[in-house]
């Protein structure tokens, strides 16, 4: 009776770690999944955010903060997509043509910079959502000393920031963020 008890016992712990393995296993299994599922949503959302901000940068016309109609449209856009995925944030960088003293430029891409945050706002995007910051001359996309070089420097680019993402790691010049998902930089590492 003790032989048969014993063998009972034995077979009821085996029943128990195997369905103990098949649950571990299954678990793994479906946060395998989940974390598969939530990297590829990751990746559509950077692919639809690249794709949006490939239509910028923002430009504007010499000494001036006042968007376009092209602008708006552009930051409408934007909004849209800020309002469709309430997780991502906006990095708005204001710069400059290399005309003018390095104060007044800073200055410049402030209010630039601005102008697009102010119009976010407008269309109903809260402001702990958009960041708005002034790199002056400091990141020029075209080297130049003329009309065309400093018409595609007078602009506001966009970083969009994930939840995780340290809009703290932003570098004047050509070191980019590690944790940016997307920019209209054009500076970023290869």
């Amino acid at each position: 009776m003790k032989t048969l008890a014993a063998a009972l016992a034995q077979i009821l712990l085996a029943a128990a770690l195997i369905h103990s393995s098949a649950c571990s296993t299954t678990k793994a299994a479906h946060k395998a999944k989940v974390d598969d599922g939530a990297a590829k949503e990751r990746a559509a959302l950077v692919k639809q955010l690249n794709a949006l901000i490939a239509q910028g940068p923002l430009h504007f016309e010499t000494d001036t903060d006042i968007l376009t109609d092209e602008s708006q449209i552009l930051l409408q856009k934007v909004a849209a997509q800020m309002h469709r995925v309430s997780k991502v944030s906006v990095v708005v960088g204001g710069h400059c043509d290399e005309r003018g003293d390095t104060e007044y430029n800073l200055a410049l891409g402030e209010r630039r910079a601005h102008a697009a945050k102010d119009y976010l706002l407008k269309l109903g995007i809260p402001k702990e959502r958009i960041i708005d910051i002034s790199l002056g001359e400091e990141q020029p996309l075209a080297e130049g000393h003329g009309e065309v070089a400093w018409a595609q420097n007078r602009r506001d680019e966009f970083t969009f920031l994930l939840p995780g993402d340290s809009p703290s790691a932003l570098k004047i010049g050509t070191e980019m963020a590690a944790g940016m998902v997307a920019t209209t930089s054009f500076s970023q590492p290869q």
